[in-house]
């Protein structure tokens, strides 16, 4: 097989650059963190353009593609080029997190494609590591084997509900889902669901009011995070216009669903979350505080999310990554995921590895 170029330049206009991208996503597939949803309205908010990685085949055609960003960043006073994909170094920006990260890639190429790619960042330059954030297991496994250094910056676990096996098994409502939890969650959701209905009948109903959605979720979202002395991501200016922008054009296409799960019409919980090829990923939630500990707003709330999505046909139901334990209370466990660096070995970084390693040898 001939093998695979590739190309870094300055991406071409954002015109130009969707169609390339869509025509790719078409044949390849991929996550909701590489579509043109996600991509386009993240390139479309940088202050600079990003560098376009291209891998292409014998013929000229796309097979990998992925956006890069060139930036410094600076760690026990010393300084590093950084060359980041989908994802910028600065805190606000980046506070809308990818996930299931790497290039946009015709299946079953990812390896070759990326060791073109790693060749063609070499001959670019002017960096001393590239940095995946939200990396799958899989592949950091297969950057890993491609000769550079991998060093783990972050990482954490995820979980999910597969929906396609509970519905193999005759599971359709959220009971029957419900009966497949461990004893404690069991328990916690029955009663919750008994004390809400009490209330009124429950409902849960996607919303396309998106300012209004925004300020019920965000009231309880805040309040929360307030309550432990910290913001919440709504707080963060750059975060909501990115998701506003996104919401746009990706709410009637039925990418994104907004819903609000309410008892007696009083609402106590409201989910984000986007939906894609089969997989509706939870993203962002805001429930009530309710005065009574025996209800629990975000586990019925999900529950209910379950049971619509059993009844819509949709094959996972993702919480995505974190640690959070009503993830795993309520899923099974999921792929690792991490943020690495892929270093080159020059003085800066082998500096800093020594120090580390030092470190590490004294904390034994």
């Amino acid at each position: 097989m001939t093998p695979f170029s590739a190309t870094l330049i300055p991406a071409p206009d954002h015109a130009a650059l969707a169609a390339r991208w869509r025509a790719l996503e078409a044949r390849a597939g991929g996550p909701f963190f590489l579509s043109w949803t996600w991509i386009g309205t993240w390139a479309a908010a940088l202050d600079r353009p990003p560098l376009l990685l291209a891998v292409t085949d014998g013929d000229g055609r796309d097979v990998a593609l992925g956006l890069f960003v060139r930036t410094d960043e600076r760690r026990h006073g010393l300084r590093v080029r950084q060359m980041r994909l989908h994802d910028t170094g600065e805190a606000a920006r980046d506070a809308v997190t990818v996930e299931y990260n790497t290039l946009l890639c015709a299946p079953g190429m990812e390896a070759a494609c990326w060791r073109a790619a790693l060749r063609a960042l070499s001959a670019h330059g002017g960096w001393d590591e590239t940095i995946v954030s939200g990396a799958t297991d899989e592949t950091v496994a297969l950057l890993s084997a491609l000769g550079l250094a991998v060093h783990r910056r972050a990482e954490t676990t995820s979980a999910h509900v597969d929906l396609a096996a509970l519905r193999a098994r005759g599971v359709t409502d959220a009971e029957g889902y419900v009966a497949t939890l461990g004893k404690n969650t069991r328990q916690q959701i029955r009663r919750s669901l008994r004390l809400y209905a009490e209330r009124g009948p429950l409902a849960l109903e996607p919303q396309d009011d998106v300012e209004r959605f925004f300020a019920e979720l965000g009231e309880h979202h805040e309040a929360k995070w307030r309550a432990a002395g910290s913001a919440g991501a709504t707080a963060n200016a750059a975060y909501m216009a990115f998701h506003r922008r996104m919401i746009e054009r990706a709410l009637p296409d039925g990418a994104v669903e907004l819903l609000r799960a309410s008892a007696g019409g009083e609402g106590f919980g409201w989910l984000y979350n986007f939906v894609h090829r089969g997989r509706v990923l939870f993203y962002l939630s805001g429930f009530r505080a309710e005065e009574d500990n025996r209800l629990k707003p975000g586990l019925v709330t999900h529950a209910l999310a379950v049971e619509r999505h059993l009844g819509g046909g949709a094959d996972v139901y993702d919480f995505m990554g974190g640690t959070n334990r009503y993830k795993t209370s309520l899923g099974q466990p999921g792929t690792g995921m991490a943020a690495v660096a892929l270093q080159r070995r020059v003085p800066v970084l082998m500096l800093e590895g020594a120090a580390r390693r030092m470190k590490a040898r004294l904390g034994r």
